[in-house]
Formats: C-alpha cells, structure tokens, sequence
C-alpha cells in the first residue's frame, strides 16, 4: 500500500469516518510502531456477532412494535364507540319534540282522564248524626 493511502486511511480511522473494510486494510498493512499494540489488542479482543443475531433483534422489535400496535387499535376503537353513541345519542334527542298542537291534543287528553270540577256536586242532606255515624241522603 502507498504511504499516501497508508495516511489517508488512518486519518480516516481516527475520525471515525473509515468503513470496516477500509479498517480491515489499515490493520493488515500496518507499519507503525506507534499503533502496532492497538492493532494487536483489536485483533486479540475482537467478538463475532452470533449467527441468529438478527433474528432475535427483529423478533424483540416486532414484539414492541406489536404491542402499541394492539394498544393503538384498542383506543381506536374504544374512541370510534363512544363517538357512535354519542351520535345515536344526539340524533334521539331531536325526534322527541313535539309541536304545539300535538302538545295541545295531549293536553286534553290528560285532562278528559279526570273528573271536571266543573259538575254540580249533588246536595246532599243530613238524616241521621250522632257520635259515630253521619247518614248522608243526596237529590240528583
């Protein structure tokens, strides 16, 4: 490798900028003694990721991301039913106005149930009264 690309390389590394195949390079050519013992510990100390790891990371995600969902649904529908009956509700209250001549109809309705104050009350005359008993007679 060049001393230019060499350069360039590490540059990029320490800002954090180099990708993993262009820091698989700069560890391979290394030639440096200043960072010959921080390539020899990244080599040393370097994990591979397990073979299902993506597998388990999706399915953690797809549980969250399920249970909002659920919980998204459920207030959904939730909301879309107290709306409904708030509707029916509302829609009742109109249909159960009358107007002023049906209020009159059953007005006189009401009133025809009940005996008219305006009948003469029959006269009525004591026969007999003492302590215990008062006996009525009426002329019609």
């Amino acid at each position: 490798m060049k001393e230019d690309d060499f350069d360039e390389l590490l540059e990029k590394y320490k800002k954090g900028k180099s990708s993993l195949n262009e820091e698989n390079l700069l560890f391979d050519s290394i030639n440096s003694s200043s960072l010959e013992p921080w390539v020899t510990f990244v080599k040393n100390n370097k994990i591979k990721c397990p073979k299902a790891f993506n597998d388990t990371l999706w399915n953690s995600f797809e549980r969250r991301t399920n249970n909002k969902r659920k919980i998204k649904i459920a207030l959904m529908s939730a909301a879309a039913s107290v709306f409904l009956l708030i509707l029916l509700f509302v829609g009742n209250l109109g249909q159960n106005k009358l107007n002023d001549s049906e209020k009159k109809v059953l007005l006189d309705q009401a009133i025809d149930m009940f005996i008219c104050k305006s009948q003469t009350k029959p006269q009525e005359r004591i026969i007999y009264e003492n302590e215990l008993l008062i006996i009525y007679t009426s002329v019609e």
